[in-house]
């Protein structure tokens, strides 16, 4: 399940502009911005490409990530090989592989996505591809695709029944409640790659929106409020001017300080991620693991 945090989403501004989730879904499920759960397969590319971080779901992605680089050997995985990975790699991008390629060699197993979910399959494909160019260029080793044996899995978490449950109350009402609490809980992740890449530091790449300032900025300071991931803001060094700065990394290229820039002094080039699929939107053969 995923929804959009519209406190977060693009078209809040008035220069906002973005239906990046809707035209990379391939199931149809985003309508004007909203999430039908009825058609949604939690593929996570609409986390991929959302340049806000607005994007909700059931998947702790900066948790898998996190453990993806505390192993010995760091492999990217679904939860058909690795239980405590993310149900899919979909939310991945090439910003996302290459800021864990920048730390040692990655590895992703991506052997089963072709007939799970061609779309995903399709995506990272795509991105997989335009990380490895640039990491040929910087001489770094590419991106081994593995395919990882699954483990065997640990038995699930017993379900609380109904009639346990009230059987509970009369023994133990607070323990009772917080028992069906637990087991009936859904919490979402909010996950924001761009605020996760600057976390982790390293450098940008050529994969980086890239953010141009000229001359005719006055420094008014509009797209330091803007700007979702805040990869803008102005400094004044003692005896200098008071100057834009921009974090590279943070930068999602959403265009937003671009398109409301009252003097027209941002060009923001997008070398980050495209929405591209198949020419059937990878729907012809979507199945749901």
């Amino acid at each position: 399940m995923r929804t959009i945090d519209l406190n977060r989403c693009l078209v809040r501004y008035a220069q906002g502009q973005c239906d990046a989730c809707e035209a990379i879904c391939p199931q149809g499920a985003v309508h004007q911005h909203v999430i039908d759960p009825k058609k949604c397969d939690d593929c996570g590319l609409c986390q991929a490409v959302c340049p806000a971080g607005a994007i909700a779901g059931n998947d702790d992605c900066a948790g898998a990530l996190a453990r993806t680089r505390h192993l010995t050997r760091q492999v990217l995985m679904c939860r058909r090989v690795e239980e405590a990975a993310p149900s899919c790699l979909g939310f991945l991008n090439r910003r996302l592989l290459w800021s864990l390629t920048r730390e040692r060699e990655l590895a992703i197993d991506i052997s089963r996505c072709e007939t799970c979910r061609p779309a995903v399959f399709h995506w990272l494909e795509q991105e997989i591809a335009a990380c490895q160019q640039v990491l040929a260029k910087e001489g770094l080793p590419p991106i081994r695709l593995v395919r990882v044996h699954p483990r065997e899995q640990a038995p699930a978490a017993p379900v609380v029944e109904r009639r346990k449950f009230f059987r509970s109350l009369f023994h133990s009402a607070t323990e009772g409640l917080q028992t069906l609490a637990e087991a009936q809980q859904t919490k979402l992740y909010a996950f924001d790659s761009a605020l996760w890449i600057a976390a982790q530091g390293g450098e940008p790449g050529e994969l980086f929106p890239q953010l141009t300032i000229s001359s005719a900025c006055n420094t008014c300071g509009l797209c330091t409020v803007l700007c979702p991931e805040r990869a803008l803001s102005m400094r004044q060094p003692e005896g200098m001017p008071k100057t834009l700065y921009v974090s590279a990394l943070a930068c999602s290229g959403c265009g937003l300080c671009e398109a409301s820039c009252p003097v027209k002094a941002i060009t923001c080039k997008k070398n980050g991620a495209d929405v591209r699929l198949p020419a059937d939107g990878g729907r012809g053969k979507h199945n749901v693991c």
